[in-house]
């Protein structure tokens, strides 16, 4: 199994920490949260990591990790950012969001999860994070909507609020085939969309639309995404251990 984690924005939510270093180079108890995951995957010995970075990114300096840069990051998003590393998709991965801080029982959960084509680590007790988060409101979040079989059939920020279940929590498994149905649909998604201004989430609604199974695992522990000051200043509390 490889693992791929995004770490190629600008964090420009929070200019208070990030003017000169990239987001997840935030450090909460003594280690930053790029090398607190790295240090899970290698618990789960994962030996393929693989970063995509871009701003910053001399700053970005681990040992035994392969880089690929992400020229464009100033104007391309997430989806895109990803895709700088589609020649890694050759096998099982695991792909992280650089920003979120969590307990190791969240990626070991998921990491032990039976093969299917994709599955999305899902907190379905997710509105509670939101109570403190007063510049993070829950629109934002990248909410889910999970039927019986514990398979996504909606997936967005503009998920209504009621027929939300879940959300979903930046880190998601892809097996062999996955790898392959995702770059299959990558070429056709991008021919008719703009992908520059995309997230991972917008291109999972069209695999989902395209009637691929898209699984959930619901996990929980502590857990933490870091978008502004207020969620670092949570994150350091819940962290603080």
């Amino acid at each position: 199994m490889k693992a791929i984690i995004l770490a190629a924005g600008r964090g420009t939510r929070i200019p208070q920490i990030t003017k000169k270093k990239p987001k997840c180079l935030i450090k909460i108890n003594k280690k930053t949260i790029l090398e607190r995951q790295i240090s899970f995957l290698r618990k789960l010995k994962i030996k393929d990591i693989i970063i995509v970075k871009g701003f910053k990114k001399n700053k970005i300096i681990i040992k035994q990790i392969k880089y690929i840069e992400n020229k464009n990051y100033k104007k391309n998003e997430q989806l895109d950012s990803l895709f700088y590393a589609k020649s890694e998709f050759t096998e099982d991965l695991l792909i992280l969001f650089s920003d979120i801080i969590y307990d190791f029982s969240i990626i070991k959960k998921i990491y032990y999860q039976k093969k299917k084509l994709i599955t999305l680590a899902v907190d379905k007790n997710w509105k509670s994070r939101y109570k403190f988060r007063f510049d993070h409101p829950v629109e934002q979040a990248d909410k889910v909507k999970i039927n019986k079989k514990n398979n996504i059939i909606k997936i967005g920020k503009k998920l209504k609020i009621e027929e939300t279940n879940g959300e979903f929590l930046g880190i998601l498994k892809v097996s062999k085939n996955g790898c392959k149905v995702i770059l299959e649909n990558f070429k056709k998604y991008k021919k008719n969309q703009n992908t520059a201004n995309k997230q991972i989430h917008d291109f999972l609604k069209f695999l989902i639309n395209k009637g691929i199974h898209i699984s959930s695992l619901s996990v929980q522990g502590k857990y933490m995404e870091i978008d502004t000051l207020n969620d670092y200043k949570l994150a350091k509390k819940i962290f603080e251990k």
